[in-house]
């Protein structure tokens, strides 16, 4: 028999992402990131794959990182890459990377102008860091809550023909523009200010207007009131349009071809985080406002306004599919074969190239362009036995059907029992799906090699599954999740599968939380571990960066409705915990601040519960490095085999 992958081969496979196809429909770049484990990081290089030559390249080969590919109207490829720490956007100019921006706060992203003659680019704007930087150097370094405000603003810059970008950068360094005086740097701000932090924007096909999505701040609270805004090249004037908020805060906003629609996504019904959200199309000249995708009740991701359509992703329960809407209001499928999750796409003006990253029930994830992979990622799983995962149904409580991944042995005997681990995603709008596993946190292919079978539950309120199976955990977060979980679980002991003596279950953010419910909430589970979750509503909802998040599913704040906090909080049930605990969580989290992890570990201690706290020092809410991935592994891997197999 092969051998399964082990945790350092997984962590080991290039991750790929970001694939953008040029404009001729002959060359395809995306970004792979691979695993330095000497400097204990994650390198990121965008790659390039010309149909013609059957060639490949790599951008910034080396210590610099390279990502965000996007090509122009006239085939150039630009970059983002790393300078000093800072993004600065790259073009490839007769094969070599030439730096085309220089601004001191680095750029976030950036586009190419409608004419290839320049780029357009958000940056944090150096206004309010210059004057931080000059107050801590009188005072010391302090702050004030909700009064400092940062932003991003919108900028500009010319960029050459290749042979003047060559010539440029042969200059001495101290000889280029980068010290003219502000109206005569080569990057020019466009707008941007503390009532306008620009989410995203999108330049007309004529480049007379920019249309843009910009918040009174750059905090959670500020970015749900963002607004849609009309930008005037001519006479720099920014207007409001008259478009309802909220809108979804990703500040994806397109031009159509004609330049004479915008179309913008926004949440529907009750209009919180988790409610499905359309795309809203503006007629900028009839002021009329319509919703076309909104009868196929899941997100809808815009990719591209082509042009013969409108371009975009959806998820459709375990799969995820690439579609086009017509010009004349047709749903056309592009990539929609039962089976395929196309996570990204990217497609030209004229609609007649497609590139996305799609994997299959039974292949990786590789990048193709028109349906031909051009990477070969399967090389990495050929040799090795790997788990069988299938979609199974069942019943929870109140009725409502549940999904969820079976992931056994290939040679799995189901004439006896096994012990069952339970895993639970993040989001809570996220999902799991059938695909050759790639998880850097949990070892799923050792502990199925070890006997074990595992469930990944797409509980109440994951997508794929419609607007309303979304609000079913609405003031009810933990509670129903629970019993999405254990009426699985109930299933599988009812098939003869699963022991029920010997059950687990493990999760990372909102699942580490659903983890930490089951550990204080039922005595059912032999072990758990709680991976950057949540024990406490109120200690989340007072430190977190998202503020908004908990009153968009609970409803209130934790001061005028104190019992949906503590009905739907871990810690609110410690004192009935039993189960061994393993609890691993970042440091630096911003997401759930760590607070919460040593609230749950002082209370399960105080219990006289099992339970172990791991924390990673220095980082935030996911792991950064490949060695803490590897920790993160190990650790669940000893825990559950010394729990349920007495190792």
């Amino acid at each position: 028999m092969k051998p399964y992958l082990t945790m350092e081969e997984i962590i080991s496979i290039p991750r790929l992402s970001q694939p953008a196809v040029s404009e001729d429909g002959c060359k395809v770049a995306w970004v792979e990131t691979t695993t330095d484990w000497d400097k204990n990081e994650y390198p990121e290089h965008v790659q390039v794959y010309d149909t013609r030559t059957e060639t490949k390249i790599t951008l910034e080969a080396g210590s610099a990182s390279s990502s965000s590919p996007a090509w122009s109207t006239t085939n150039r490829l630009a970059w983002l890459g790393l300078r000093d720490g800072l993004g600065q956007v790259f073009v490839l100019a007769e094969g070599k990377p030439i730096q085309v921006t220089s601004i001191e706060t680095g750029v976030i992203s950036f586009q190419w102008a409608p004419d290839g003659k320049g780029i357009y680019f958000i940056a944090p704007d150096l206004k309010c860091q210059e004057a931080f930087e000059k107050r801590k150097e009188l005072y010391g370094d302090f702050s004030y809550a909700e009064r400092d405000r940062t932003w991003n603003s919108l900028y500009f810059r010319e960029v050459g023909p290749d042979e003047d970008l060559i010539k440029a950068n042969s200059t001495p360094k101290d000889l280029r523009q980068e010290d003219q005086q502000d109206d005569q740097k080569p990057e020019r701000k466009l707008f941007g200010d503390e009532n306008h932090h620009v989410l995203g924007f999108a330049v007309s096909p004529d480049s007379r207007s920019i249309a843009t999505i910009a918040a009174p701040g750059s905090d959670s609270e500020a970015i749900e009131d963002a607004k849609v805004y009309l930008f005037d090249m001519a006479t720099s004037e920014l207007k409001e349009l008259p478009v309802s908020r909220p809108l979804d805060n990703s500040g994806v906003v397109l031009f159509s071809p004609d330049g004479n629609k915008v179309c913008y996504g926004r949440p529907i019904n009750e209009g919180k985080w988790l409610n499905v959200t359309t795309l809203e199309i503006l007629d900028l000249k009839s002021g009329d406002i319509s919703r076309p995708l909104i009868d196929l009740d899941e997100c809808t991701f815009p990719v591209r306004w082509s042009d013969k359509g409108l371009v975009f992703a959806i998820q459709h329960r375990t799969d995820y599919y690439v579609y086009m809407m017509d010009n004349e209001g047709k749903i056309v499928p592009l990539l929609d074969e039962p089976g395929t999750v196309s996570l990204s796409a990217a497609v030209t003006q004229k609609g007649d190239s497609l590139a996305t990253l799609t994997a299959t029930r039974d292949k990786p994830f590789e990048i193709y362009l028109n349906g031909k992979a051009v990477t070969d990622q399967t090389r990495y799983y050929d040799s090795k036995t790997l788990s069988h995962k299938e979609v199974v149904t069942w019943q929870s409580k109140d009725g409502t059907e549940i999904e969820g991944i079976l992931i056994t042995a290939p040679d799995l005997d189901e004439k006896k029992t096994h012990p069952l681990l339970v895993v639970v995603h993040g989001g809570p709008t996220w999902a799991a799906f059938p695909t050759p596993t790639s998880n850097l946190y949990y070892p799923y292919e050792q502990f199925v090699e070890r006997g074990f079978i595992l469930l990944d539950v797409n509980y109440r309120g994951s997508s794929g599954y419609g607007d309303s199976f979304r609000k079913l955990n609405y003031r009810n977060l933990g509670i129903g999740d629970y019993e999405d979980v254990i009426s699985g679980v109930d299933m599988l002991v009812e098939k003869g599968l699963a022991d029920r003596e010997r059950v687990g279950i493990m999760g990372w953010s909102q699942g580490g939380y659903i983890s930490a419910m089951c550990a204080t909430y039922s005595t059912r589970f032999k072990a758990v571990s709680v991976g950057a979750g949540i024990s406490n509503w109120y200690t989340y909802y007072v430190n977190t960066d998202i503020t908004p998040f908990t009153r968009h599913y609970l409803g209130d704040t934790p001061w005028n409705d104190p019992e949906i906090y503590a009905k739907t909080s871990p810690i609110t049930y410690i004192r009935k915990a039993n189960t061994p605990t393993l609890i691993q969580h970042g440091d630096q989290d911003p997401r759930v601040p760590y607070p919460n992890a040593k609230e749950l570990y002082r209370g399960l201690k105080d219990k006289g519960v099992p339970v172990e706290l791991v924390t990673f020092k220095g980082m935030g809410h996911n792991p950064k490095k490949p060695g803490f991935h590897r920790a993160i592994m190990k650790q669940n891997f000893a825990w559950f085999c010394h729990y349920l197999l007495g190792e």
